[in-house]
């Protein structure tokens, strides 16, 4: 009888490795909260670096405004599965855009969409044309 339980007990164990490996990996960032914490006019650019990090990207808008652009995919569930993770595309993105006049931050906007809300451009009945 204690024979018959083996091949479940490494089953289950094998589950749990792999549940267990699932959860690990490298911590993300949260632009919808962390954006929220950010005020024009107040927020400085070392107050910016502190809740956000490096920017993704930064480009000069003019002499006096600069530009940081935060982005990051919306992780898909399947995108967590460990070792086939990585052949899943992400369910959208996330993009903050922050301008700074001096040490100042000016303007901040996020924006965010869902992989989704396309769709309708793979449907092409719309542009059929009735030929006579």
């Amino acid at each position: 009888m204690l024979n018959s339980f083996r091949p479940l007990f490494f089953t289950n164990l094998l589950f749990l490795a792999l549940f267990i490996a699932g959860c690990s990996g490298t911590p993300t960032r949260h632009l919808v909260s962390d954006v929220a914490m950010i005020k024009a006019g107040q927020t400085t650019r070392d107050e910016v670096l502190e809740l956000m990090g490096d920017p993704d990207s930064k480009r000069m808008v003019s002499p006096e405004l600069e530009e940081w652009i935060y982005y990051e995919e919306s992780r898909a569930t399947l995108q967590n599965t460990p070792f086939v993770g990585g052949f899943f595309d992400p369910d959208g993105y996330d993009m903050v855009v922050i301008t700074l006049a001096g040490d100042t931050v000016k303007f901040c906007r996020y924006s965010g969409y869902e992989d989704s809300e396309f769709d309708w451009q793979d449907d092409y009945s719309w542009q059929e044309i009735e030929k006579k």
